[in-house]
């Protein structure tokens, strides 16, 4: 049914956002409860031995199959709930910008079921309001099918979610059937996250829970929903407790319930959001820099959470997502960022998944930003050159040693033109910070994107005092730039 513009006025996309929230961490206490009772039980196996042992081993195995197959659909209803918050929220405020268009600035009348008539003239009769009927009978004829087409664009997301929703509550039935037996290669999957993305959407819950179970890193594939690549990670990364103690010590003491597990390996690659990229209206994803092991997570970890801060701060009504993404070997020393193969070898991997977050969004495109701090620029700047391009909205060079381009409209995105890439490209380095000296005395990685000369937004940092530390504090609460990249995170 049509909404009406009093449904319009009323409509608030939180409730279904909180709904989300709480399904998604009700879901995480009943899991810590099943691994804790999990653990407890295999501890008996290491003594009971014997007939009886092995059924029960596999009674166990087979309860915990059923418990992650329904943890799975309580997921993805969340998942329906935060995506309708999102298209719901976009289709509203379209409606109410019309409205406030027609009746504030035109001064028309809009009746509750999306009618738009003229004002009543004031003097009946009137040369003045003989000379504005034609303006306001056109103007009134204009914004009634605007409207119209606007409330129909609002029914028509509703009945998306709704099916969306029924179909996610209806699967949990089919969850607590047999597993599915499915037989799929990972290898045979779509390498291009987009397909893999509308391939992944045709699986049935339990198909997909068979296909994580036989595969456990399939949560580290672009395309494939956060929801469901965190919920496969967590568990991938319970499995490294023995055979990667560093990478699972690390990850584990950092993960927080309100962070997303995008991606996680042996080697210590990992990506991690706070806020859920598939829901946001704004996407920032930080790729740190020369040294960057898992055993440092927390302070990038501080880092995304500070920009994440920053850009609810620059924007309090807009939903964020700021992403760590550490998904490749960074140069172990300085000596070792003045090569390019470490930047040349990361750049696809930075490349896949951003197209993977394109291709997992729920509703309307998000504001996409990349943010690259010292030899992470680099990695961007080798996405970008060469033949590279990123599916995203802006790029952030934060103390950069260069970005192996000579000016910016060498620099490639998307969907924006080589005229118009100097409005994408923003960058900064404090006066005392010396990774200035690689560009402007070496140039081994091209220009210095932060010099005037290169065509990129150069915005303010504090200048910070002689030494190496000055090269970490972008993201002090006191430093201006930590201000700024709220607002260009936020698209402020």
């Amino acid at each position: 049914m049509r909404p009406t513009i009093s449904d319009v006025h009323a409509f608030s996309p939180e409730p279904l956002r909180t709904a989300s929230s709480q399904l998604i961490e009700a879901d995480r206490r009943v899991e810590d409860i099943l691994d804790a009772a999990r653990r407890t039980v295999e501890r008996e196996f290491d003594v009971w031995k014997g007939e009886a042992a092995t059924a029960a081993a596999a009674e166990l195995s087979a309860t915990l199959r059923v418990s992650g197959r329904i943890s799975i659909a309580v997921r993805n209803v969340a998942d329906c709930y935060a995506g309708a918050a999102n298209t719901l929220g976009h289709a509203y405020r379209a409606v109410n910008m019309i409205v406030d268009d027609a009746t504030l600035t035109h001064g028309l009348i809009v009746t509750d079921n999306g009618e738009v008539f003229p004002p009543a003239p004031a003097t009946p009769g009137s040369l003045a309001d003989i000379l504005q009927a034609d303006h306001y009978a056109g103007a009134a004829a204009t914004f009634g099918v605007r409207l119209s087409e606007a409330l129909d664009a609002v029914e028509h997301v509703d009945h998306t979610a709704a099916v969306a929703l029924t179909t996610a509550l209806g699967q949990l039935a089919e969850l607590l059937g047999p597993l599915a037996a499915v037989a799929l290669d990972p290898v045979g999957l779509p390498d291009n996250p987009a397909e893999l993305s509308n391939y992944w959407n045709t699986l049935s819950p339990s198909e997909k829970d068979a296909l994580a179970l036989r595969y456990p890193a399939i949560g580290n594939r672009d395309g494939l929903p956060a929801l469901d690549r965190d919920y496969y990670n967590r568990r991938y990364l319970e499995s490294m407790r023995e055979a990667s103690p560093s990478t699972y010590a690390a990850v584990t003491a950092e993960l927080r319930p309100d962070m997303f597990l995008l991606a996680v390996s042996p080697d210590g690659h990992t990506a991690i959001a706070l806020g859920n990229p598939d829901t946001a209206d704004n996407v920032a994803t930080l790729v740190p820099g020369t040294g960057t092991t898992v055993g440092g997570i927390g302070g990038d970890l501080q880092r995304t959470r500070a920009m994440y801060d920053a850009a609810r701060v620059a924007s309090p009504g807009s939903v964020n997502s700021v992403i760590l993404w550490s998904g490749y070997d960074s140069p172990p020393t300085i000596p070792d960022a003045g090569l390019d193969r470490y930047a040349d070898t990361a750049a696809p991997a930075l490349d896949a998944f951003q197209d993977g977050l394109r291709a997992s969004h729920d509703g309307p495109a998000s504001h996409n930003v990349v943010i690259g701090h010292s030899y992470g620029s680099t990695v961007i700047g080798a996405a970008t050159t060469d033949g590279g391009s990123l599916n995203v909205d802006d790029l952030v060079f934060v103390a950069s040693p260069g970005v192996d381009a000579e000016r910016v409209d060498e620099l490639r995105l998307d969907t924006t033109a080589e005229a118009d890439m100097g409005e994408h490209v923003y960058a900064t380095t404090a006066f005392w910070d010396p990774v200035q000296l690689i560009p402007r005395a070496l140039g081994i990685h091209g220009f210095d994107p932060a010099d005037p000369t290169f065509g990129a937004q150069v915005f303010t940092s504090a200048p910070g005092s002689p030494g190496l530390a000055v090269h970490s504090d972008y993201w002090n609460a006191e430093n201006p730039a930590l201000k700024t990249l709220g607002r260009i995170i936020s698209g402020k």
